[in-house]
């Protein structure tokens, strides 16, 4: 189902979706005042949207100190319709369903035995499939989150998935016939920190370093988000570091080879000479001061401090956020690499955790296909409830 473009042609409709979404209730007299719009043209819209299905009336709020009827409160209609929002990670697959007001609706992962797109391919359409069979809503959007190099939702470059030349907007658009969005991954990290903030800023300057199999990082400039010339904004796992080899010569080679999330997981299994290690037995072995570990760890780091130095005197941002499980799983982790960075730079530039280290790829998804779905890319939304 694709919503009509009739439905949010207007400012004042965009402005008045904007303050449903932004309030999650909010009553028609209210939108008026905050809108400084006259409550015969609120009016006006919001039958309209309602009778499109879009909003609904949810109950009554408080009258006023004149006492009075309660007014009517309106809401996103979760009848309308959801999204599926789709990680296409390393062997793995994650969604996450989500009605178009905000409500979980399922969330899933799938491991995949190869990185071959074609078995990809056929494991979203049956997810797919079987998702809109269960749920009696319309299904409104698909949404991608692509660990690669994406420009006008076209993939570009991914390093850990061979896409056989598979276009899956062109694709999934035409087996479901409704809008399909594709982004890279830190990008909607970025996107989910910016639109589910507890401390709303409209035109915040932030950093997402997503923290992975690669590095990334999702940048946001005044409010917006900021992808470069080719969407290679932000590939900063790909810097170029150098270490000392046994023979003296300098070795060239990406930074996220040593400190991305799979680069910590390789160390300690080669220097522990494991054939198997998860983030919880890194955890175990850290906490319990394994030397080898300790040490691989102080390394991350390290090298992770240096990245942040070199995005904060790059960008100038507002804060960053770090987006990644090792650090959620091991917070104390946090308060090392904050201490490593203010030695470098005197500027205190606030540096935190995700607070959604597991959803926010997909819940950043979400947040693109609502705004894209509505027409309110460059409004200041907040999804945080």
């Amino acid at each position: 189902m694709i919503i009509h473009k009739e439905m949010t042609r207007s400012n004042n409709e965009r402005y008045v979706l904007r303050e449903v979404i932004n309030h999650k209730q909010i009553s028609r007299s209210q939108i008026s005042r905050n809108l400084h719009l006259n409550k015969v043209t609120v009016s006006q819209i919001v039958t309209k949207l309602i009778e499109h299905g879009l909003l609904v009336e949810v109950g009554a709020g408080e009258s006023t100190l004149h006492g009075g009827r309660k007014p009517a409160l309106l809401s996103l209609n979760p009848q309308f319709g959801y999204i599926i929002n789709i990680n296409l990670g390393y062997r793995k697959l994650d969604f996450l369903t989500v009605s178009i007001s905000g409500k979980r609706l399922a969330a899933k992962t799938i491991e995949v035995r190869n990185n071959q797109i074609i078995s990809m391919l056929k494991l979203i359409t049956a997810y797919i499939d079987k998702t809109k069979a269960k749920q009696p809503a319309n299904l409104l959007a698909i949404s991608f989150a692509i660990h690669g190099i994406v420009q006008a939702d076209k993939i570009l470059y991914s390093p850990f998935i061979d896409m056989a030349q598979q276009d899956l907007k062109e694709l999934y658009t035409k087996l479901y016939q409704v809008p399909v969005f594709l982004e890279n991954e830190a990008n909607l990290t970025a996107i989910y920190e910016r639109d589910f903030a507890k401390n709303f800023e409209s035109n915040c300057n932030l950093i997402s370093i997503s923290i992975h199999k690669g590095i990334g990082a999702g940048i946001i400039m005044n409010g917006q988000l900021y992808t470069g010339r080719h969407g290679e904004a932000g590939e900063i796992g790909h810097t170029v570091t150098y270490k000392k080899i046994d023979n003296g010569l300098d070795l060239e080679t990406k930074i996220e080879n040593y400190c991305s999330e799979d680069a910590v997981i390789d160390h300690i299994k080669k220097r522990k000479k494991f054939e198997y290690v998860n983030i919880e037995l890194v955890k175990e072995m850290y906490l319990n001061q394994d030397p080898i570990v300790v040490q691989i760890i102080n390394e991350f780091c390290n090298y992770m401090s240096r990245i942040i130095y070199n995005v904060i005197v790059s960008f100038d941002p507002d804060k960053v956020i770090l987006n990644a499980n090792l650090l959620d799983k091991l917070p104390e982790l946090k308060g090392k690499i904050i201490g490593n960075v203010h030695s470098l730079v005197s500027e205190r530039t606030p540096i935190d955790v995700s607070r959604n280290a597991r959803y926010s790829t997909l819940l950043g998804a979400n947040a693109l296909a609502v705004r894209k779905l509505l027409g309110l890319e460059d409004l200041a939304i907040n999804f945080c409830s």
